[in-house]
């Protein structure tokens, strides 16, 4: 029952940005949320105000989590570790993460600037339990 809820906000592209921007301002450390097809398709995306071109941002994040989760998943698959839990890229001023929300989307975390490893994942965990907690009606 619950998971029925939760799927349903996670396909409705308007409230889904809602809750987006709702949890980026919540979430210490992180400047954008993306959700994405596997295929790359944007669903939802809410990213810090101050980004240059956020459409563009957003399906080129959208683009290259799709390719990271794929190459992800078959390396993962290739050494014996399970399903893909998560690919998390770190550089010199920040973290970006790719996580699987259902079979079908993937969200992308964008960290704030010079946001370490372990404080990103942590805003990474807080930022699904929001996304995934069931609705109250």
């Amino acid at each position: 029952m619950t998971t029925d809820r939760v799927q349903i906000r996670l396909q409705d592209p308007e409230a889904l940005g809602e809750l987006l921007g709702r949890v980026r301002a919540d979430v210490a450390g992180v400047a954008g949320l993306v959700v994405t097809s596997r295929d790359g398709i944007v669903v939802a995306a809410d990213l810090d105000p101050g980004t240059p071109n956020p459409g563009d941002a957003a399906d080129q994040s959208a683009a290259m989590a799709a390719a990271s989760a794929g190459i992800g998943q078959r390396f993962v698959q290739a050494s014996d570790h399970g399903r893909l839990q998560s690919v998390v890229l770190e550089g010199e001023r920040g973290c970006v993460g790719v996580q699987p929300l259902s079979g079908t989307l993937l969200l992308v975390v964008l960290g704030s600037r010079d946001t370490v490893m372990g404080r990103f994942t942590v805003a990474v965990k807080q930022v699904l339990n929001r996304l995934l907690a069931p609705t109250t009606d």
